[in-house]
């Protein structure tokens, strides 16, 4: 165990040691790289201070020799502007000299050209006037025959004119005497044929109107059969059940009489209720005589006032209005199906014989 623990002593020792002279070794090697960074500094400032030197000397060279070219160029600079100087000077003069020469000359030919001119446009002058008044003289003289020429010319053309209008009234009135004649002519036969045709229509509508009024009175014939047999059978419907109530009252039977309803005449319903029971009798002994029956009150309805010929004029008037194929009355009243329907619709509604309304329509119709 002690041999061990001198063994970890002596190898601690050991390094310890190498690390001792690792450090010294570390410490030498920086003081040398200081040392020679110590020494390459100053051999490197010293070169700089040289190359510095010498740039400074090249520098004060090259300003010399720069000083002494531009003194130099100065100097040629000065001389040619002299020499351009005096050379623009002399051109000068001798152009100023030339300009008054070529001044004075041209002034001359001015002068003499304007006196040419002058000259010729008073030639030229005189020769328009002379050539203008003979011109005009000209024209005058053209002028006069144009006239004359044309007054001749518009004395033929107005003796032409007057004697085409004639021949062309003449034309023109016998045309028209033809054109009249033709058109009297074909008015005559206008005329001829409308007058027949108007007494062919007129024959026509008479004799429908005649058929119309045939079929209509007819038809009223019919009606009024027909009503006056609805009314007889219902007054000897009454007088049957009048006599039926009466012995049945009379008689003391206290059974309710039923009538059947009228039937049918010639298509004219007439419904009737079914009659109230008769009273009962009530004997008060049997010695006691029955009470005398009431006498039944025939109530007949009020008849209905007479509609004025107004109100019947209305009707029509609505009635056609009322038309989808915007008919007038004269179509209404050569229509039959339409005439039949407009009386019985104004049977019903105003409660007027149809003959009233049919009179008011033909009334109307030849109005």
């Amino acid at each position: 165990m002690a041999s061990l623990m001198q063994k970890f002593a002596q190898a601690n020792q050991q390094r310890l040691q190498e690390r001792t002279d690792f450090l010294a070794a570390c410490e030498q090697s920086r003081q040398k790289r200081e040392q020679n960074f110590q020494e390459q500094a100053e051999a490197t400032a010293k070169y700089l201070a040289h190359a510095e030197q010498n740039r400074l000397a090249w520098e004060q060279g090259r300003q010399a020799i720069a000083e002494n070219a531009l003194a130099q160029r100065q100097e040629e600079l000065q001389d040619r502007a002299d020499q351009v100087a005096s050379y623009l000077q002399g051109l000068n003069e001798t152009r100023v000299q030339q300009a008054a020469e070529d001044s004075e000359e041209r002034a001359q030919e001015v002068r003499s050209r304007t006196f040419k001119s002058r000259s010729q446009l008073k030639h030229i002058h005189k020769a328009r006037i002379r050539n203008g008044a003979a011109a005009r003289q000209q024209r005058q003289q053209l002028t006069k025959d144009r006239e004359i020429l044309t007054a001749m010319q518009l004395d033929d053309i107005q003796k032409s004119r007057l004697a085409n209008a004639k021949v062309a009234t003449e034309q023109r009135s016998q045309e028209a005497a033809s054109r009249a004649a033709a058109v009297a002519s074909q008015l005559q036969d206008i005329t001829n044929q409308r007058i027949a045709t108007a007494k062919v229509d007129i024959q026509a509508r008479s004799q429908e109107f005649l058929s119309l009024v045939a079929e209509v009175r007819s038809s009223l014939n019919a009606i009024n059969a027909q009503r006056l047999a609805a009314a007889a059978a219902q007054a000897e419907q009454l007088r049957n059940f009048r006599a039926d109530l009466k012995a049945s009252v009379w008689s003391g039977d206290r059974t309710v009489v039923a009538v059947a309803p009228v039937a049918k005449v010639a298509s004219l319903t007439v419904e009737k209720k079914p009659a109230k029971a008769s009273k009962k009798v009530t004997p008060i002994a049997e010695v006691k005589v029955a009470e005398a029956p009431k006498a039944v009150e025939n109530k007949e309805p009020p008849q209905e006032a007479v509609k004025t010929p107004n109100k019947i004029e209305q009707f029509v008037v609505d009635y056609v209005s009322q038309l989808s194929t915007n008919s007038s009355l004269l179509d209404v009243v050569n229509d039959r199906d339409t005439v039949r329907d407009l009386l019985a619709q104004g049977a019903n509604t105003l409660k007027v014989d149809p003959s009233d309304i049919l009179n008011t329509l033909l009334q109307m119709a030849e109005a």
